[in-house]
């Protein structure tokens, strides 16, 4: 690693004819130290829990950056303040006009900082804080989140993608009070270097697709969702099928919002705090992708109706209900409905988080949902609205894709010599979810380099227009990833319940259970989803 002064330039590698850009991999990171101010005089933060109640109310937390690193391919150059930082990036900035792209592993973290020391533009970000990418104002360079490309943390990648170098771990003591003027040994260096590294052997091996840094995805579904895009830009067919199935109707979208909710992750209250021996772990093999091939989901756009039973209901349809349980009382040990999805909560108690029981309280769900609710509760219901759609399976071009990433992944596993392009399909595989439940429609978020953040909620009016231009492109509905969530709770949960009293933990696709429980229980499921998939 080089200190920033003996830099005496790079070669560029320009791209782009009207709109050029610099081809090299620049990378950046920071690292910072937290202390506490007390009394004049600056302390490590570990030393606030040694303090009294009215001591830690005069105590102030802060935090600085003792060393930032630019790496310009696998070259890493150092500083210790912002100031030699401003002055490197005028350097490079002089030598390479053209746009040049810094990658940030976690950029939200870094803009916090670099916020009070330089001005941006064009600040992309999906909520408050949540830096994508941004410009600078007074250079010609882009930040870009590499975390949110990849959606793997900085110590994982090497070894998810097989990269030649590894995220030094432990070699840098964070509870230590460091400034600009610590010095750092030869061994914090490394750490700080390798941090670079890891990170350009990352957006190299996206480069070996994506040839160039202007065309590599944002996110980690960018990249699965690139190539059905690609895949469905002519298909008029699947484009009418899905488009029939996006809802333009605001009220009918921000209920499908609130009927959204991810995995299912909670522990059983009966083995809270305790240490359990010789426990078992039985995992679904992708959950997500099986019921995204396997069940029917909506595929029109919801209409109201007048069911106010459960038994009037048809398997035909897809429901979406506002519903007022009274008198809810769970039946099991382990308890599902989450309290964060419910409104007009009276008389509940909790399991953290999670209904025990409530006098009354109302929320809205699907008809996956519902029928689980009543399977786990003694209640009675009233059914406030309730909206139908046609249930049909997702369109079959979308089934084949799926199926395809499934067959790569799968060939790929375990064979010597195709370790990298397993994680990259693996990582396309998984990403299928991801694409399915993404919702582009959002509060707007505007960054100014005085005021700061600010969140605009979006308008019903401003909703339907860009409704309308989803159910013109027909690429997916959002309604599909409400229901593919739906489907994998309730698979998971059923077999929870049958379980119950053995269960000590679930996370979404996988249940630890204790000994004695009923083995039966799974291999019946595994027969229905065999079964299930033949036909």
């Amino acid at each position: 690693m080089l200190y920033w002064n003996e830099y005496k330039g790079h070669k560029p590698d320009i791209h782009g004819r009207k709109n050029k850009f610099d081809n090299t991999i620049y990378s950046f990171d920071i690292e910072t130290t937290s202390y506490i101010q007390f009394k004049g005089e600056l302390y490590q933060a570990d030393k606030y829990q040694e303090l009294s109640k009215k001591e830690q109310e005069e105590a102030q937390y802060g935090s600085c950056m003792y060393i930032w690193q630019l790496s310009i391919n696998d070259i890493v150059y150092y500083g210790r303040t912002w100031e030699e930082l401003r002055e490197f990036i005028k350097k490079i900035n002089e030598v390479v006009p053209e746009k040049k792209i810094i990658f940030v592993h976690n950029l939200a973290f870094e803009f916090q900082y670099l916020r009070s020391y330089f001005n941006f533009k064009e600040v992309t970000a999906r909520k408050s804080h949540k830096v994508m990418k941004c410009k600078m104002s007074d250079y010609n360079i882009e930040l870009r989140c590499s975390y949110m490309m990849s959606n793997v943390a900085l110590k994982k990648l090497p070894d998810i993608f097989n990269l030649p170098v590894e995220k030094m771990v432990g070699d840098l003591d964070y509870t230590k009070l460091r400034t600009s003027e610590t010095p750092l040994s030869d061994k914090e260096l490394k750490y700080c270097e390798n941090d670079c590294l890891v990170v350009y052997h990352y957006i190299k091996y996206e480069l070996s697709m994506y040839e160039s840094v202007e065309k590599l995805p944002l996110t980690s579904t960018g990249h699965v969702r690139r190539e059905l895009k690609a895949q469905t830009s002519k298909d008029w067919g699947y484009k009418r099928v899905v488009g029939r199935a996006v809802n333009t109707d605001p009220h009918i979208y921000n209920l499908l919002i609130q009927a959204f909710a991810g995995g299912y992750t909670h522990a059983n209250w009966l083995y809270s705090d305790e240490i359990v021996k010789n426990v078992d772990s039985w995992d679904f093999t992708s959950s997500y992708p099986y019921v995204m091939v396997t069940h029917k989901f909506p595929a029109t756009k919801f209409k109201p109706c007048n069911i106010r039973k459960l038994e009037n209901m048809n398997d035909r349809f897809a429901y979406l209900i506002v519903v007022r349980f009274t008198n809810l009382k769970s039946k099991y040990f382990n308890t599902i409905l989450s309290q964060s999805k419910c409104s007009h909560i009276y008389g509940g108690k909790y399991d953290n988080g999670r209904i025990i029981s409530a006098d009354s309280l109302e929320t809205t769900v699907t008809d996956v949902d519902f029928k689980l609710i009543l399977l786990a509760y003694e209640c009675e219901y009233e059914i406030l609205e309730c909206y139908y759609s046609v249930y049909d399976y997702l369109p079959k071009r979308f089934i084949k894709f799926v199926l395809e990433k499934y067959v790569l992944k799968t060939e790929y596993k375990g064979v010597e010599g195709m370790e990298v392009e397993y994680s990259r399909q693996k990582g396309l595989f998984n990403a299928l979810y991801g694409m399915s439940v993404t919702n582009n429609i959002r509060d707007e978020v505007e960054y100014d380099n005085t005021l700061g953040w600010s969140e605009t909620p979006i308008s019903n009016e401003e909703i339907m227009k860009k409704l309308q231009e989803e159910e013109k492109t027909g690429f997916l509905s959002f309604a599909y990833g409400v229901w593919i969530t739906a489907y994998a709770r309730n698979n998971l949960i059923k077999n929870l319940l049958k379980l119950d009293e053995y269960v000590l933990y679930a996370d979404t696709d996988s249940l630890k259970l204790k000994e004695g429980y009923d083995k039966n229980v799974i291999d019946t499921y595994n027969k229905f989803v065999a079964n299930k998939i033949k036909h």
